[in-house]
């Protein structure tokens, strides 16, 4: 019996009832055709079709699209690295770095260039082979077994957690492993990637933006900052989410919680020392991407300074922005607030160079409702024992602070830099994490419906390709902001948002994505947050707010 599959180019095709998502996508034969979506979902490629529907494309061209690539991919070099140097090798997807996925390979021979040739070769074979990837349903106890034989003792934790008896996997080459995100239907797409080679056992997995691989820019400050947070989380017995769960259920969590607070502030407290040591120090500017938590940074390191006998004087870029009249437009007519032109650099250099001279300034308060600028506050005048903390998207880009000597200022970049992952084959993205606080906060102070956030955040994310992540290596110091137990903690605010999402919006893949990861993260109370934690700034209850 046919069936009617109606594309979304208009074209109408028939085919037998039964047939899967894979033989249509191979029939239709589209060039960078990815993935579908049958009537408005994105299904897997082993998705029977038995009855009329309305056909969606998903190419390698579209924010889907580029996701699916990712984790096939991530999948293929996994594969690659069992069929070459089999259970001995053991890989694990450590984390994004910019524009890349950061991979380590421990296994007993040296890890070296030409063992990430081979890699690389083997990768291509596998491609070139147009390997299915199939979806297979097993049992909780099938995939546990599965996982103890491997050695991977996460995954069987994970297992342990979950809460349905069936699990949903992937197959390739007869390997098993679980992807919190659907595949592509067959290894054949995935043409175009490359490995770079960070010793001593660092692989860089590189995944093509409009077509070709990024170049690499060394991010060594970023990768050290995860590294040692790693390295403290392990001295805490805790690397995956699995690990969370177990102190949750044993009720451990709490201590956990202080233990890692505790971590946070030492950094505060190396860097106040450092500040109130060098004389020369003037001014801090701390910057970093949306919701890496620069206010509850500044304003605790202001805490640290006043213990150390220095008082502060906080100041954000927000309240620099250019009378709404001169800001910058993007091409479709919108305000472009993100780019450093949207803010009034010379006065800010101005009043930021008079304030170090120990000059009488009126600081503006930016009214975002009417877009001008407000100088309603009184004349300030820096004290001798007293140093300026500035925060903002752009505070450490040389530009914004140009008249400003070089000895007189430390620059800080932060940002979330978060080593947990699902398991060693799934890590979690610094932008998911600063996705969800951004969710949470906007819809606690602002009333924005999680719609309204993913939607702005696309936008977002561009600007900050452009405008802040280039400027990374101007910092003197990078600070993680990222706390091991956030998300669960956001999993209880952000589930019921996410929820929301309507399978007819176009952010409806994208919330089922985010689900899927929190559900491997059992829920944390927020009682247990202190009030000065980074935490709070997204969660509420705040001591600085």
């Amino acid at each position: 019996m046919d069936i009617k599959v109606t594309l979304e180019n208009g074209n109408v095709l028939k085919i037998e009832k039964g047939s899967t998502v894979r033989e249509l996508i191979r029939k239709l034969n589209i060039d960078n055709l990815i993935a579908i979506r049958i009537n408005g979902v994105a299904v897997d490629a082993d998705y029977e079709i038995d009855k009329d529907v309305y056909v969606n494309f998903i190419t390698t061209d579209d924010r889907t699209g580029r996701k699916i690539y990712t984790k096939g991919l991530e999948y293929v070099y996994i594969t690659a690295i069992n069929e070459l140097y089999g259970p001995d090798a053991v890989v694990e997807m450590k984390h994004s770095l910019d524009k890349f996925i950061y991979t380590e390979l421990s296994m007993k021979r040296k890890v070296d260039a030409n063992v990430v040739k081979k890699i690389k070769d083997k990768m291509n074979e596998i491609i070139a082979a147009d390997e299915p990837i199939k979806n297979v349903s097993v049992s909780r106890k099938d995939a546990y077994d599965y996982s103890e034989n491997n050695g991977e003792y996460e995954k069987c934790l994970n297992y342990t957690y979950l809460t349905n008896e069936s699990v949903t996997m992937y197959e390739l080459m007869d390997s098993y492993n679980y992807f919190y995100y659907i595949m592509p239907a067959s290894t054949g797409i995935l043409k175009t990637f490359d490995l770079i080679y960070l010793p001593p056992k660092g692989i860089l997995l590189c995944s093509p933006i409009r077509g070709s691989v990024p170049k690499y820019i060394n991010r060594d400050q970023v990768l050290e900052a995860f590294k040692t947070y790693e390295h403290q989380l392990s001295g805490l017995g805790v690397r995956y989410s699995g690990d969370l769960n177990k102190l949750v259920c044993e009720g451990k969590m709490f201590d956990f919680i202080r233990t890692n607070e505790i971590l946070y502030d030492d950094n505060m407290h190396a860097i106040a020392e450092m500040v109130v040591k060098n004389k020369n120090i003037k001014a801090v500017f701390i910057s970093g991407p949306s919701s890496s938590g620069k206010t509850t940074t500044s304003k605790k390191l202001a805490l640290y300074l006043r213990a150390m006998g220095m008082e502060s004087l906080v100041i954000s870029t927000d309240d620099y922005f250019m009378e709404r009249v001169d800001t910058p437009k993007k091409p479709d007519g919108s305000y472009e607030y993100e780019c450093l032109e949207a803010l009034d650099v010379k006065l800010f250099n101005t009043q930021v160079k008079n304030l170090i001279n120990k000059k009488e300034v009126i600081t503006p308060t930016y009214n975002f409702i009417t877009g001008e600028k407000e100088y309603k506050k009184k004349p300030i005048v820096m004290k001798d024992n007293q140093i300026l903390i500035v925060e903002g998207l752009h505070a450490i880009n040389e530009k914004l602070n140009s008249s400003i000597d070089k000895k007189n200022k430390l620059k800080i970049y932060i940002s979330p830099f978060t080593p947990i992952g699902l398991d060693r084959h799934n890590h979690i993205s610094t932008t998911d994490l600063r996705l969800l606080r951004r969710m949470v906060r906007d819809y606690k102070t602002r009333g924005y419906s999680p719609t309204v956030t993913l939607n702005n955040w696309i936008g977002m994310r561009a600007s900050e390709e452009k405008f802040v992540y280039p400027y990374q290596s101007e910092a003197d110091i990078i600070v993680n902001t990222s706390l091991a137990y956030e998300i669960g903690v956001l999993r209880t605010y952000a589930e019921p948002l996410l929820y929301s999402i309507s399978k007819d919006s176009e952010n409806y893949e994208e919330a089922i994505r985010i689900l899927n990861f929190l559900k491997c993260f059992i829920n944390i109370p927020s009682e247990g947050v202190p009030s000065t934690s980074v935490l709070r700034e997204f969660i509420g209850n705040s001591y600085f707010e």
